[in-house]
């Protein structure tokens, strides 16, 4: 199926983004942590014909153009989707959101719930509020420190190790911490990427509030066996919400593949 490539300018900066299909929907797709929008191609063959996709390359990911120190912030959100919906002409789009991702799908249903007709969240971030994420990236103190923990992790890798062997930190997420602290360019990525996507941190209250009083449908899939987002963060997000269904997989936190994804794709379908 063709693919276009093209970008999206929110003031100086520029996010890249695959369009595939020819649908008349319009579907806008966020990947996860270290993805691009070449994630979400194999939906093409699935949705194509009822959804035009648009798969966003998030901050500092892929082909996007955005400085080190600038915020992807809620107006640039509302921005972003204001112009596509405006290009493509339509009153309303779909969202499509794997874990990073899914928080910013999540974001976008808080703020501008009357446009959304469905929702598909993978493995996804910001069914909780993190106090770890948001100390560590919209706190002075916490910025400080995440900062030097990254330009000098030596210092407090005794400190990690000491966790793992109390057992406070279980063997996934300590796997998931060293792939990104190993190499300087891992932790230089980290350090752009948290921080650059911290504004976009829903209000739980205020989503659960815009999801029922606007019907949203909302499917999220979770993997069994994730350890970075486990199941019971989406069991208490959807609990009283009707529009909301929680599809359980045997899979971690890479629920998403070629397995599963006809599954998903149908939920998208009318």
């Amino acid at each position: 199926m063709q693919k276009i490539s093209g970008y999206i300018t929110l003031g100086d900066e520029r996010l890249h983004y695959l369009g595939m299909g020819s649908g008349q929907k319009l579907l806008l797709a966020f990947h996860g942590y270290n993805n691009t929008a070449q994630i979400f191609q194999p939906f093409a063959s699935y949705l194509g014909n009822e959804y035009t996709i648009i798969s966003v390359d998030l901050p500092h990911h892929g082909k996007s153009e955005w400085p080190e120190l600038r915020r992807f912030d809620v107006p640039q959100l509302r921005q972003l989707v204001t112009l596509l919906m405006e290009e493509h002409g339509v009153s309303k789009l779909s969202l499509m959101g794997y874990s990073m991702g899914g928080r910013v799908c999540l974001k976008t249903v808080e703020l501008m719930p009357a446009y959304i007709d469905k929702v598909l969240l993978i493995a996804p971030d910001g069914l909780a509020f993190n106090p770890f994420y948001y100390f560590l990236t919209r706190t002075a103190v916490g910025s400080a420190i995440f900062r030097r923990f990254l330009t000098d992790p030596q210092r407090y890798m005794r400190l990690i190790e000491f966790a793992r062997r109390r057992k406070w930190l279980d063997e996934s997420r300590y796997k998931f911490a060293m792939q990104y602290l190993q190499t300087e360019s891992a932790r230089n990525f980290l350090l752009r990427v948290w921080p650059g996507m911290s504004q976009l941190i829903p209000d739980s209250r205020r989503l659960q509030a815009a999801i029922q009083k606007h019907q949203v449908p909302v499917h999220i899939f979770m993997g069994n066996y994730d350890r970075i987002i486990p199941v019971p963060l989406a069991k208490k997000f959807k609990k009283e919400l009707e529009t909301v269904q929680l599809h359980i997989l045997d899979k971690g936190h890479r629920v998403f593949d070629a397995e599963t994804l006809p599954d998903m794709a149908k939920c998208l379908l009318s």
